[in-house]
């Protein structure tokens, strides 16, 4: 008669079971954008019409398109922390902001792949971070709306102290990202603060004590995260500027904008320049269109990928190629669009973008 299995075996059986399922679970959206979203012949880089020898010059002109999904967390984070200010974190459709990442990563590649070469460090970061989030938002997601949806609903349209200190973290760590990474958000002074400057049970008691466990994990958790991923990163870190060719750039444009620095003239009107990555970019594109100069490169490249806001009966620009456009939880009347932009055309495409009432959100570097 064959013996029951020891109580220690069948936990350890459970374990690998578990184990075998977290990784399938995060391997399969893996699997699906490297069997079902790459192109069959993708592109080699093209000549730049410059003679820039520089070597921090050169980027692949992929990366723009596979930047994105860096950024769509840094968009999820802004329309989330909306999401709570209008209504409360449970009113928030986690799963589709999973979901969303996913599937512009799948647009993205192909679009990536078709311009241009692209970097293996920029495809593992999306992978990397596409499983953290989806992690991150589905277990949330799954507590904010068990746990937390009981607690928004007994404490009604009052919010405790401890909701309104959330409140402005979200806020505060959505603008943080736009130029930093998230690893490097002072987690655990946050928590910190939190526990000593709110007040307990203002409001419903019920909430108070849940959103302090709540936020003490959350705020607990992330910075545990941040510490090896911080580490990571510091052994390889990214490039904090970023080289353009301008055409028409004035004296009075480097005073207007002390970001520009001018690195040398190309001859025939064109100029050698390095300014910031990350927003700060997008902030100076957005000056350079203003004052009627023409970007003739970026980092060598001649395409890169932008997105804007609109309202649905807002369209892109003929300047532009739309790519993907996604919803926006917190304005259900307007969109995101992802548009593909040849870079001589940006500035024209930056103005038409305002004529027609939408905003050039952001331009994705390399």
């Amino acid at each position: 008669m064959p013996h029951p299995p020891k109580p220690r075996w069948r936990w350890l059986k459970r374990l690998a079971i578990a184990l075998v399922f977290l990784v399938a679970a995060a391997a399969s959206p893996i699997f699906y954008v490297e069997t079902q979203c790459r192109v069959t012949t993708p592109a080699s880089a093209a000549p730049s019409a410059f003679p820039i020898d520089d070597p921090h010059y050169r980027r692949a002109e992929g990366d723009s398109y596979l930047t994105y999904p860096e950024w769509y967390i840094v968009h999820a984070y802004a329309d989330l922390a909306a999401v709570a200010r209008q209504k409360s974190e449970s009113a928030f459709d986690y799963l589709a902001s999973v979901t969303g990442f996913w599937r512009s990563l799948c647009v993205n590649t192909r679009a990536a792949e078709s311009v241009g070469p692209v970097t293996l460090d920029q495809r593992v970061t999306d992978y990397i971070i596409g499983d953290s989030f989806s992690a991150e938002m589905l277990i949330i997601g799954a507590y904010e709306r068990s746990l937390g949806a009981l607690t928004a609903w007994a404490r009604g349209d009052a919010h405790t102290a401890e909701d309104d200190f959330a409140l402005r973290i979200a806020d505060d760590y959505a603008a943080f990202l736009q130029q930093a990474a998230w690893y490097q958000y002072p987690f655990f002074p946050t928590l910190e603060r939190f526990w000593r400057e709110t007040p307990f049970g203002q409001g419903s008691l019920a909430r108070s004590a849940e959103r302090r466990l709540a936020l003490t994990l959350e705020y607990g958790g992330k910075g545990l995260y941040a510490i090896p991923i911080g580490a990571l990163a510091g052994a390889s870190p990214a490039d904090l500027t970023i080289q353009s060719v301008v055409e028409g750039l004035t004296e009075e444009d480097l005073a207007a904008d002390p970001r520009i620095r001018r690195l040398r003239d190309l001859g025939g009107g064109a100029t050698l320049i390095e300014t910031p990555r990350y927003q700060e970019f997008t902030k100076i594109l957005l000056f350079l269109a203003e004052r009627g100069r023409r970007v003739l490169e970026i980092a060598g490249n001649r395409h890169i990928l932008t997105t804007i806001v609109a309202p649905a009966n807002v369209k892109t620009p003929p300047e532009g190629r739309e790519l993907f456009s996604l919803p926006i939880q917190s304005q259900p009347d307007k969109r995101r669009l992802g548009v593909d932009v040849e870079v001589e055309k940006l500035a024209d495409f930056i103005r038409a973008v305002a004529r027609q009432g939408g905003e050039f959100e952001h331009a994705y570097d390399y």
